[in-house]
C-alpha cells in the first residue's frame, strides 16, 4: 500500500519540481527559484499521491472483495492455478471469455504454444489493459493456467483495481467452467 503512494509521489513530485524550476528561473534568482520549485514539487507530489493513491487503494480493495495474501495494489496482476478442463476446451473457453464476455480484442492466439493475448478497449482507469494467458499442458495432470493483466501504457501510476478485476474475473470464469 505504501508503494502505491510512493510510486505516485516520486513520479509527480519531481516532474512538477522540474517544470516549476524552469519557469521560475525565467522570472527569479536561482536560490528563490529553487526553493519555490522544491516546495511546490513536494506539495504537489503529496497532494496528488494522497488523492490518486487513496482512490487506487479503495477501488483495489473493492475489486479484491476481501481477498488477502496477494499484492492487490500492484498494477501487474498475476494468477496461477491448475485447471481440470482438458487443454482444448480450456483454450476455447479463454478465447470465448476474452472476446465475447469481457469485450477484449485478441492480439495473439496460438493454441500450439498455449498463448492467448488480448487488450481491453480504452478506458480512463488504465487507458486500456493487456491480458496474457499461458496454458501449460502436462500429460496426465491438470493444465497449468497463468494469467497476467497489466496496463497497456507503462506510465500509468494507478489502475484503480482494473487489472485485479480482469484477472479475478477470468480466473472465476475458468474455475466455474470446471463445474459445468
Amino acid at each position: 500500500m505504501i508503494r502505491t503512494y510512493a510510486r505516485i509521489f516520486f513520479i509527480t513530485g519531481p516532474l512538477f519540481f522540474l517544470g516549476m524550476l524552469f519557469s521560475n528561473l525565467a522570472i527569479m534568482e536561482a536560490r528563490p527559484a529553487l526553493e519555490n520549485a522544491l516546495t511546490l514539487g513536494l506539495l504537489f507530489g503529496t497532494a496528488v499521491s494522497a488523492i490518486m493513491g487513496t482512490l487506487h487503494i479503495v477501488r483495489a480493495r473493492h475489486a479484491a472483495a476481501g481477498e488477502t495474501g496477494r499484492d492487490i495494489y500492484a498494477l501487474r496482476q498475476v494468477r496461477e492455478f491448475e485447471s481440470a478442463l482438458d487443454y482444448e476446451r480450456l483454450f476455447t473457453t479463454v478465447t470465448h471469455y476474452l472476446e465475447k464476455t469481457a469485450g477484449f480484442t485478441l492480439t495473439e492466439k496460438d493454441q500450439e504454444a498455449g498463448r492467448i493475448a488480448a487488450r481491453s478497449p480504452f478506458n480512463f482507469n488504465t487507458f486500456g489493459s493487456g491480458i496474457t494467458v499461458r496454458l501449460e499442458k502436462k500429460p496426465g495432470a491438470p493444465t497449468l493456467v497463468r494469467i497476467i493483466s497489466k496496463p497497456l501504457v507503462f506510465t500509468v501510476m494507478a489502475d484503480y483495481g482494473e487489472n485485479l478485476k480482469n484477472a479475478k474475473d477470468l480466473e472465476a470464469h475458468l474455475r466455474g467452467s470446471e463445474h459445468r
